[in-house]
């Protein structure tokens, strides 16, 4: 059956303009909306209880209110209007406690599991007229895995134990939002005369925000505060930077991470488990915490020898610059001016390579080839006038999905980069040959253009407008026909497969040229110079993988139990791995470690799906004799076996499936340069 996705129009956008009043009232309907559909599925009979009307009634009870929530909680990180921020986040945390009591059914539980332990076993023997059976495998799937979750929150357990878990879930809804809303709003910075802005380039600078004294702004926002620890001359200026950006988050979030982890603890323990990250890993890949405890374990064991060899090229290095003992603030740097003496690379230079506009174009070409698509721009009038908006089709130009690029930094909007799944696909009713539109968006902060120079990647955002693309596509290419099922809705130690794979096209060297274009000359990048960065590659990659599983560990043994005081332990982490004193004062983390919200007992997924994502590309690489730029026929075998399946099948088996065999380490580590 071939799928016909429904187009959209303006009409479709009205949301973008929602007031404080209108989302109060829709949230206050959508309540009582699900509160009727529970009641409806509830008082079916048993006898006539069947996948239609109790479980598919559960999937799309939402349906009136087309991904409002979603449409809301976009606007709370990207809206210009302080007002609709606030409001958003406001409405969104009220909503979830309000959510918790009805969600919270323990009836609904019983009626899931008289028609999984009654009807459903009648119901999966039945075929439709053409001989096929009339519940499908991503039906059999939703079913299993609803009955699972519901376990999860508890409904095995005595009314008080129930009761109890509700009051913690209602807490922890609330504690998370703050956090997440903590961190957005952290909005520090240093001011700097250009003589203290020495070795930053003129672009850089001219992008920075002035005070009426002449004095610059240089923010704790990533574009300001990335390329000034790397660059700024200045060690005072980078040690001020520095030190402010150690209290991100400030106190109150270490106080709301810490009740988290408590509240968390308790639920694990009311549930049965041992603690929250085996409760968080059991619907992972990983499947408990002592997988994951091994997998970070065994790849500190291979890198932190070599991390040591990392970190003693830098101390060394550091003292040729008059820096005699390495600080925290310092890193950046030293390991900067080390990479442009090892292999000529100025990060500046780089830059004027890669105009924002240009990699896109050709991000977009790249994809387009691989996948078989077309990705055209439309003019949807969205959030803010900097945003564009896209469509996908198939080369055929039936139409696929919808998405935006919002990439520049904007007070109060979203600090990081990432991708927003607003309307997220499936089909239009059961079995429906109608999809409904998804629409997603990529939000990042890249450098803002200027009169003079457009948005001037480095080569870190040129990854990461490629990363970000590939969750979009994720999104954007998914087939599966169940919402929970679609895109992204996979098991979270696989998220970010899809993602990095399509890091790996940018250290390709066919795929690096095409990539650049001087924004002034338009020529080419220099051979030599393309062999160099990705010759620079491999600089380092033991210590940066290091701490990015240093960071996973302080999580796991948050939520294992085994470290109590997480700003403590990562000043005793970083010195025992690193060499690099904290200092205790300034040192707040977790206060500023956004993941432990979301991706609690689960950074270590990053590396995780990272091992898959290289195993995967080497495919690209194998099969067909043919470059990574052009191989289609691997590019569709990616896009039929993975990104449009999401989670309708097993992940593993997904990954199985595309590689025709187990998935391995060997890529992964040749990549990295072991």
């Amino acid at each position: 059956m071939t799928l016909k996705t429904l187009p959209l129009s303006q009409d479709d956008f009205k949301w973008v303009k929602m007031t404080p009043k209108l989302m109060k009232d829709t949230v206050e309907q959508y309540l009582a909306h699900k509160k009727k559909i529970y009641t409806e599925i509830k008082k079916i009979p048993l006898k006539d209880r069947t996948f239609l009307n109790t479980l598919y009634a559960l999937e799309r009870g939402d349906d009136k209110f087309e991904s409002f929530f979603n449409k809301m909680g976009i606007l709370s990180e990207v809206s210009p209007k302080k007002e609709i921020r606030d409001t958003a986040h406001k409405v969104a945390m009220e909503a979830s406690q309000k959510l918790v009591d009805i969600e919270y059914d323990k009836e609904l539980f019983v009626a899931l599991k008289e028609y999984y332990e009654g009807n459903f076993n009648k119901e999966r023997t039945l075929r439709d007229t053409q001989g096929r059976p009339q519940l499908r495998k991503e039906d059999i799937k939703l079913l299993k895995e609803t009955i699972r979750e519901y376990r999860r929150m508890g409904f095995d357990l005595p009314k008080q134990n129930q009761n109890k878990l509700k009051q913690l879930l209602k807490k922890t809804s609330k504690l998370s939002t703050d956090f997440r809303k903590n961190i957005n709003d952290y909005q520090d910075y240093i001011l700097c005369t250009k003589e203290e802005l020495a070795g930053l380039s003129d672009r850089f600078i001219a992008g920075l925000p002035k005070q009426k004294d002449g004095r610059y702004i240089v923010s704790l926002q990533y574009p300001h505060l990335f390329p000034f620890m790397a660059e700024a001359n200045n060690r005072e200026k980078r040690k001020e930077l520095a030190l402010k950006n150690l209290k991100k988050g400030g106190i109150k979030n270490l106080k709301v991470i810490e009740e988290l982890v408590k509240l968390r603890h308790q639920i694990a323990i009311i549930l049965g488990y041992k603690h929250h990250a085996d409760f968080r890993t059991e619907n992972r890949m990983a499947k408990n915490a002592g997988t994951v405890e091994k997998f970070q374990n065994s790849l500190l064991k291979i890198l932190l020898p070599l991390a040591k060899k990392d970190s003693d090229k830098l101390t060394a290095h550091a003292k040729t610059l008059g820096i005699n003992k390495l600080e925290h603030y310092d890193v950046g740097y030293v390991g900067t001016n080390l990479k442009k003496k090892l292999y000529d690379i100025d990060p500046e230079t780089i830059r004027t390579y890669f105009p924002l506009d240009h990699v896109r174009k050709e991000l977009f070409k790249l994809c387009e080839t691989l996948f078989n698509i077309s990705i055209k721009e439309v003019s949807f009038s969205l959030w803010h006038k900097d945003v564009k908006s896209f469509k996908i089709c198939d080369k055929g130009g039936s139409l696929i999905g919808y998405f935006a690029m919002d990439l520049f930094p904007r007070e109060g909007k979203f600090g990081h980069a990432a991708m927003f799944d607003v309307v997220v696909s499936h089909e239009h009713g059961y079995k429906s040959e109608e999809y409904v539109a998804p629409f997603s968006s990529m939000v990042c902060n890249f450098p803002t253009p200027s009169k003079k120079t457009p948005s001037l990647l480095s080569i870190g955002e040129v990854e990461t407008i490629f990363h970000e693309f590939g969750h979009l596509l994720h999104m954007t290419l998914s087939r599966a026909r169940l919402e929970s099922q679609a895109g992204a809705n996979v098991a979270w130690d696989f998220v970010e497969t899809p993602s990095q794979i399509m890091e790996n096209w940018v250290w390709d060297e066919k795929v690096l040229t095409k990539l650049s274009k001087h924004y002034v000359t338009g020529k080419r990048m220099p051979s030599d110079m393309i062999k160099r960065i990705i010759s620079g590659k491999k600089f380092q990659n033991a210590y940066f993988y290091s701490r990015q599983l240093a960071q996973g560990k302080i999580d796991l043994d948050l939520h294992t139990g085994k470290v109590k005081d997480a700003r403590t332990a990562w000043r005793k982490m970083n010195k025992l791995y690193f060499d690099i004193d904290l200092p205790v004062k300034e040192t707040l983390f977790p206060a500023g470690f956004g993941h432990l919200v979301g991706y609690d007992a689960g950074y270590y997924s990053y590396l995780w799906a990272l091992v898959y994502a290289c195993d995967a590309f080497e495919e690209f690489k194998r099969k067909g004799n043919r470059d990574v730029m052009t191989n289609t026929a691997v590019g569709m075998k990616w896009r039929k076996e993975v990104l449009e399946k999401g989670s309708s099948e097993d992940e593993m088996q997904l990954i199985k499936n595309f590689l025709g065999r187990d998935p391995s380490q060997k890529a992964f580590l040749k990549e990295i340069g072991i």
